[in-house]
Order: structure tokens, then C-alpha cells, then sequence
């Protein structure tokens, strides 16, 4: 027996018709036979319900999100938290260190409301300090269909910028952050901050701020290349371009073009290794890796060098695919990659291009270049590392 293929069912909800009695006790027949195979999937708590009646503002990450400090602060740094450890401070306080939700994957204390509270919050005891005292009253928090929607929904509210209010993110320490918190108004504990600080303190060796790089690298488009090896030379255009700005000068004329010319000598553009023979010709050393992740991919970007990394850039973000495309990364800011691509700009979401004429400097997000890179999850990315 052959299964739909991924997707199919759409088909079913698209063309579905209330008013014809056939859908309507297909439906029916559908949801129970899915009751008896397992009756938890047809309850208000199912993953499938949850991220149905989510806002479209919640994407499923696509890996897993550990429910742990690390967890938490490698989803926050790619939602664009600036100091993704106050995040996960703040997920230890709020939830005892992700023991106590007060919603399904809510590890924040992040109320709802609306006219229908209860289709997509949980009623919950909790207690505010109002007036000088604590006191103990009930309110409604929101449900999220996953942790990394929860940090995420944290991030894009209180650390930036959002509808008219400046976000955390302004702050020059994790210190002022946690405090900038308190200011705004995300907690009524007069304490709140100072218990994030110690949070940190005890879980954090203070190291300087990431800052936000972007290194003047010359754009090479593929599509221009004088040779007939145009619509599959962006390894060899994005290395090119790692080249051509650590060593000035080095190429001349219609430069990626001659730099393919050497790799020719050593193999194939699609081959890591040839990369490698050709940059080590022109007197640059480097290696390929398959174990990046976005730290080695900074600290490279903080030393000078750009780095050249490998994607998928077919499919959706959740679901990519193709045979490999390489772009050159050039900078970098909170939440995203700054890249050179050599094809144009990348639909990251849904995967393709959006158009084919200029690929220079292009902000590509954490949250959707990430699964295209590490596709095997964190530290599995393809990469070449300059030295």
C-alpha cells in the first residue's frame, strides 16, 4: 500500500466543501480513525493543533530546541536576541529551569487575552507585585506550538524593535539589558533584574559582545561568467570573492572567471578539494569542514575572513533540498548573516530564488539560512576556513 506523498492532504482542506455531505462525513471518518490509532492527536494539546492556530508569525524550527540553558541561548541568538544569555536567565526564572511552564511551551510568563482567550491560552494562578505586596491572582498565558516560537515571540517583542518600542537590544551590556526589562515593564518583581544578573553571573563567563561585522568584499555574480560553466560555478565565484579580498590584486580581469580557470587545473568547481588546491596556488591556506557552526563562522568574520559555506536552497525552510548552492559570507549582525550570493537573492523560506540580478550583501536570517546550512543539526555545516 503506497502512502500520500508529503503535502497531499492540503488538497483535502483546499477543495473542501461544508455544504457537501460526502466531505463532511469524510471528515468524520477521518478523525475517527485517527482517535483510534492515537487519541492524543486529536486534542486541543496536539503539535499539530497548537501550530494551526498559532499567528503565521510562528515558524517551526527546524531542528529540535533542547529545554536548557544552551538550548535556549542558541535559540535566542537565532531569533536576534543581542544577549541571548539574558534570555535563557529569563527562561530559568520563569519556569525553574524549564520545569514549570505556565502554558504549553511557555517558559516566559507571557500573558494572552483577546475575545477568546481560551482557544489559544491556559489559565493559570500567579502572583504580581502591585502596590508594595505580592498578591496572588488568575490569568491567561499564551499556549505557543513549540519552544523555539516562545523565544522567539520574546525576542521580536522586547529585545527588538517592535511597533513603535525599542527593544533591549539598545543596550551596550547584558547588565542594562536586564534591567532595560525591568524599565519597560516585563516583570512587576522589583528584583526581576538583579535576579537575571545573578542568573548570568553564576551560568555565563562573561566574554566581549559579538559586534556587528561587515567586511567590504567585491561581488562576483555566476551568471556573468564568460565560460559555459556559469549556472554551476558558485563555489568557485563565492571563493573568488573570499580571495579577491584577502588578497587584492590577485585576480585580474573578469576575476571569477580566472580563478575557475585554476580550480579547472586541480578538479572540478564542485570539488571541495580542488577549492583548496586552487586558494593554496594563490598562496592562501585554508581547509574544508563539514562541523560548523555559526561561532567558527563569527569568529572567522571577527578575524577578518570571509567564509565560504555550502546550502541547500531548494524546498521550504523546514524541508530543504537540491543538490547544494555556496555562498560567501561577508558580515554578520544580531540574527542574521551579511552574504555575498552568486546566484542573486535566496527565497529562504520557501526556497528558489527571488530574482537573479543582484546577490551583494544580502541580510540572510538565522532562523531560515540556519536549516539550509546545518542541516543535520548544530555543528554540521560545510564551510571552507581560511588561515
Amino acid at each position: 500500500m503506497t502512502t500520500f506523498e508529503q503535502g497531499k492532504l492540503i488538497d483535502f482542506f483546499r477543495y473542501f466543501d461544508p455544504n457537501n455531505e460526502n466531505h463532511l462525513e469524510a471528515i468524520i471518518r477521518f478523525q475517527n480513525d485517527v482517535e483510534e490509532a492515537d487519541p492524543s492527536l486529536v486534542t486541543d494539546f496536539a503539535d499539530w493543533v497548537q501550530l494551526f492556530r498559532a499567528p503565521l508569525e510562528y515558524v517551526q524550527p527546524a531542528e529540535k530546541i533542547d529545554n536548557s540553558w544552551e538550548g535556549i541561548t542558541s535559540a535566542a541568538r537565532q531569533a536576534g536576541a543581542k544577549f541571548p544569555e539574558l534570555v535563557a536567565a529569563q527562561w530559568a526564572l520563569e519556569s525553574g529551569f524549564g520545569k514549570f511552564p505556565c502554558a504549553p511551551n511557555n517558559f516566559f510568563g507571557i500573558k494572552g487575552g483577546g475575545r477568546k482567550p481560551e482557544v489559544y491560552c491556559t489559565q493559570k494562578e500567579t502572583k504580581e507585585f502591585i502596590d508594595g505586596q505580592w498578591i496572588t491572582t488568575c490569568a491567561w498565558f499564551r499556549n505557543f506550538p513549540n519552544i523555539y516560537a516562545g523565544v522567539e515571540y520574546v525576542v521580536n517583542r522586547w529585545y527588538k524593535d517592535f511597533d513603535g518600542y525599542k527593544g533591549v537590544n539598545r543596550a551596550e551590556s547584558r547588565e542594562e539589558a536586564a534591567r532595560l526589562l525591568v524599565v519597560e515593564g516585563y516583570a512587576t518583581d522589583p528584583m526581576y533584574a538583579d535576579k537575571l544578573i545573578k542568573l548570568m553571573a553564576q551560568r555565563v563567563v562573561i566574554q566581549p559582545i559579538s559586534k556587528d561585522v561587515d567586511l567590504d568584499v567585491q561581488y562576483f555574480s555566476q551568471l556573468d561568467s564568460e565560460t559555459d560553466q556559469g549556472q554551476r560555478m558558485c563555489f568557485s565565484s563565492s571563493c573568488a570573492m573570499a580571495l579577491d579580498y584577502i588578497s587584492p590584486g590577485i585576480l585580474h580581469g573578469h576575476k571569477d572567471d580566472i580563478y575557475l580557470n585554476r580550480v579547472n587545473e586541480f578538479g572540478d568547481t564542485t570539488d571541495p578539494y580542488a577549492q583548496i588546491q586552487a586558494l593554496d596556488s594563490f598562496g592562501v591556506s585554508a581547509v574544508f569542514r563539514q562541523d560548523l557552526d555559526i561561532a567558527d563562522v563569527e569568529a572567522q568574520l571577527d578575524a577578518g575572513f570571509p567564509v565560504p559555506i555550502g546550502v541547500l536552497h531548494k524546498g521550504p525552510s523546514n524541508a530543504p533540498a537540491g543538490g547544494g548552492h555556496w555562498i560567501v559570507v561577508v558580515g554578520k549582525g544580531p540574527g542574521y548573516f551579511v552574504v555575498n550570493d552568486p546566484f542573486g537573492e535566496m527565497n529562504l523560506t520557501s526556497g528558489g530564488y527571488t530574482q537573479n540580478t543582484d546577490g551583494n550583501h544580502l541580510k540572510y536570517s538565522y532562523q531560515n539560512l540556519l536549516p539550509r546550512w546545518t542541516v543535520e543539526g548544530s555543528s554540521t555545516g560545510w564551510g571552507i576556513i581560511i588561515s
